[in-house]
């Protein structure tokens, strides 16, 4: 425990839970994997990709985030349940932030 202590100090010892606002690993995986096909499976665009969901979780804490994407995938779907996710003004303005946050990241990292 005691070389734990240590090592974190000097900056040798990486918490468990290193991501910015929580962000599970798989989480920001799924983000470059996804990134990564829509910009090119390059070195290049994995460090472009990378760096976007820094940005990204820089800005906005997982639970936003989690949430957005979850409305934004219900809303690509078909039917009137959807459409109750696509006219809310509460879900539009979290899926607005998520938005907002991916327009910093591609402005600094693209």
């Amino acid at each position: 425990m005691r070389l734990r202590l240590i090592l974190a100090m000097a900056g040798l010892l990486m918490p468990l839970q290193g991501h910015a606002q929580g962000y599970p690993t798989a989480a920001l995986a799924d983000y470059v994997f996804g990134c990564m096909a829509s910009n090119g499976e390059t070195p290049q665009a994995l460090e472009k990709c990378s760096c976007s969901i820094d940005v990204i979780s820089s800005i906005i804490p997982y639970a936003a985030y989690e949430q957005a994407e979850t409305v934004v995938r219900i809303q690509q779907t078909m039917g009137d349940q959807a459409a109750l996710f696509r006219n809310s003004r509460v879900l539009k303005a979290k899926v607005d932030s998520l938005r907002l946050a991916q327009v910093e990241a591609d402005f600094r990292c693209f």
